[in-house]
Parts: structure tokens; sequence; C-alpha cells
């Protein structure tokens, strides 16, 4: 890609933008989708009672009341009297598809949207670490070069969806992957000047080259937080 004079990401405090505001229950609703991921629930499987999620998640027994009800809303979670809430979608790929959501024409979705890929990705890229073989560490390699060699932004896009989904592939986790992959589908271009987009494009590329030395170098520590970073400067730069 063209080379332009580097610069700093963006403050969004220092260019006056305000940030979302976060209500509480709408952590809550991050914290218990990334509990369904993580422990692999599926349709019919129970949610943990609401003292141990209120107590796990250091919450207000209000503010998780709230984020249930909104996932029921959502179609995630469905009420059975007497018995708790359970894990309503008919199948995994409706449960993924009721986790997903557009981001069209909403700053707040877009926020949700990475304060979920803030919780999910660098334990992503933690396992991948761990568990990748030599072939997929040469497929997420190989995406990464696709990312940094790509002159077209929008197609440059469609490899940097392709680089992080096969980061998830290489856990060996299906529902994260499946998950991960509903999540890119909701991630729409966003840059508006070849300023910005060039300047991204630097952001992310060095971003990969730390997330995919890491991962070769199959340290799990050093693989989590430099996801974190990466989404974390990404972010900056969108929002």
């Amino acid at each position: 890609m063209a080379k332009l004079a580097k610069k700093a990401p963006r403050n969004p405090q220092k260019t006056g933008k305000p940030a979302p505001t976060v209500r509480a229950y709408e952590g809550v609703v991050a914290k218990i989708r990334l509990l369904i991921e993580q422990d692999n629930l599926g349709p019919g499987d129970i949610l943990p009672p609401e003292r141990q999620l209120s107590q796990r998640f250091k919450v207000s027994r209000h503010s998780l009341r709230e984020a249930i009800r909104v996932l029921q809303e959502q179609g995630v979670l469905a009420a059975r009297q007497g018995s708790g809430n359970y894990i309503q979608a008919a199948s995994q790929a409706d449960l993924v598809r009721a986790l997903g959501f557009s981001t069209k024409g909403s700053t707040r979705k877009l926020f949700d949207l990475f304060q979920m890929r803030e919780m999910l990705e660098p334990q992503i890229a933690g396992l991948a670490a761990r568990f990748a073989t030599k072939e997929q560490l040469d497929i997420i390699k190989g995406y990464a070069t696709l990312v940094e060699q790509t002159e077209d932004f929008l197609e440059g896009q469609k490899h940097d969806q392709a680089f992080h989904e096969a980061i998830a592939a290489a856990t060996g986790n299906e529902l994260l992957f499946n998950v991960l992959r509903e999540i890119n589908k909701s991630m729409l271009p966003t840059a508006t000047s070849p300023v910005e987009r060039h300047r991204r494009d630097q952001i992310s590329n060095h971003g990969h080259k730390r997330i995919v030395a890491a991962i070769e170098a199959k340290d799990s520590i050093a693989a989590t937080e430099a996801m974190r970073l990466h989404i974390s400067e990404i972010k900056s730069e969108v929002i």
C-alpha cells in the first residue's frame, strides 16, 4: 500500500467526540454473551442462577435482570417458570445469528460490537497460540501478508476479516469461529478518506505482525495482549 507519513492514532477525547454512554446492564449483556461462547452453551442449556451470575460478574441483580430481559428480546434466552433461563435458539446456527447484529446506522451498536470483540478476540488469540498447527499458522501469515499488500481498501477489509477468522479457526473451537465470523459480517467499512484509510492500514499491519509473532512463538500471554492492543487501536480509529 502507498506509504504516508505515520500519524499517531487519534484520541477521541481530544477530537471533541463524546464517548458513548454505557449503561450498567449493557456491559452485563456482553458478559453473558461471552459466557455462552466460552462455556460452549447451546440450545436447551440453562444459564447459572441469577445469584451466581450476579456474584460472578460483580453486578447488581437489577442490572443482571435488565441484561437477561434484553437477551430474551433478542431471541438468545428464554425463561421457564421455576427453572431459570435457557438458551432459546433452535440450533447452533440460530444461536450464532442471535448473537450477531448489524452495525448499520448506529454508533451505539458499533461501540457494542467493539466491546464484544475486546472481550472475545484476545482470548481467541491466546488459544490460537496454544493450539495452532504449522499449516494454520501459514494460513494466518498468508492473510496478514495479503492485508499488507492489497491496495484496494474493501479487498483489504475482506483479507483482514479472513485473518481474524483464521486465528479463530486455529483454536479448534467451532462455536468461537462461527461467532467471530458472524461478528465480521456485521462490520462495515467506516474510513471515509484516503488519509484515514492509509493510517488505519499502517496501524492494522503493525498489530497483525505482533499477533503473528506471538502465535508463532506459542506465547499465549503475548498473543492475548497483542490482540487486545490491536482491537483497542482500531477502535480508537473507528469510534
